[in-house]
């Protein structure tokens, strides 16, 4: 196809689907083999795509069993759902009773700040920071010169 051609390119679309009713266009083709033999490609194309649309289409029929396949799988995604969320219903209600359980076993472990045992244990077993003093020999204190 050369460059003039190009102008009856859409013409030559056209003719590919539809019966010829251009004059211009066939005295074109009747002068130029190029543009007659491009539309001969392009409807020996449309009939081979014509040729392929029934396959297509043919097996457009779902089978049989499609429609209780796809009910029975619906339902039970359904069911599978409401097993999950029965599942998340009964650990979100879990939650704040393991919340509770561990705070009372604290609460039990533990001394109260308040308690008179536990603040007299707690100064038994306190110790002053010069304590540490007076396990040293006592001619090695630290500071003295020796002598």
């Amino acid at each position: 196809m050369t460059n003039a051609c190009a102008a009856w390119k859409d013409r030559l679309r056209d003719a590919a689907v539809t019966p010829m009713a251009d004059r211009d266009l066939e005295q074109h083709l009747a002068g130029c083999a190029d543009c007659a033999a491009h539309l001969a490609e392009l409807r020996s194309r449309r009939e081979r795509l014509d040729a392929l649309l029934p396959l297509l289409t043919g097996g457009a029929e779902p089978s049989p069993g499609f429609r209780t396949r796809v009910v029975a799988a619906a339902e039970a995604a359904g069911a599978r759902q409401h097993i999950q969320r029965r599942t998340q219903w009964a650990l979100a209600a879990a939650v704040p009773v393991l919340l509770a359980g561990m705070i009372g076993w604290a609460m039990t472990r533990w001394p109260a700040e308040g308690d008179a045992l536990h603040d007299a244990q707690k100064l038994a077993a306190w110790k002053a920071p010069s304590d540490v003093l007076l396990q040293l020999p006592t001619g090695n204190l630290p500071g003295r010169p020796p002598g």
